[in-house]
């Protein structure tokens, strides 16, 4: 099983229908067993207060920062606290390991 996957074609935002900037399937399923997406849109997380880490995501990749190598510390620590910000909205949340398990 690929755990990344590029694709040309995204499915479309499942709350206002747009395109996707990125799109991801969790780890783990919800409680009634169906895969839960993580979206990230930007015309719905744009603005959306609730969700910080989406908004300042979506500006990053508005910024190109996609496209700058200076920026990649910058964007990974983005995609991280996004995807804490989607697990943690299914009830999830991020428990950092000791440094000596793995």
């Amino acid at each position: 099983m690929a755990l990344l996957e590029f694709s040309d074609r995204l499915p479309q935002c499942s709350r206002c229908r747009g395109d996707l900037i990125m799109s991801g399937v969790a780890a783990q399923d919800d409680e009634h067993g169906w895969p839960i997406h993580l979206e990230l849109c930007p015309a719905c997380d744009t603005g959306d207060v609730d969700r910080p880490a989406a908004v300042l995501l979506v500006r990053w990749f508005a910024d190109v920062g996609g496209h700058d190598e200076s920026r990649v510390k910058e964007g990974s620590h983005l995609l991280m606290e996004w995807t804490k910000e989607c697990t943690t909205a299914h009830g999830w949340y991020w428990q950092d390991a000791p440094a000596d398990q793995p």
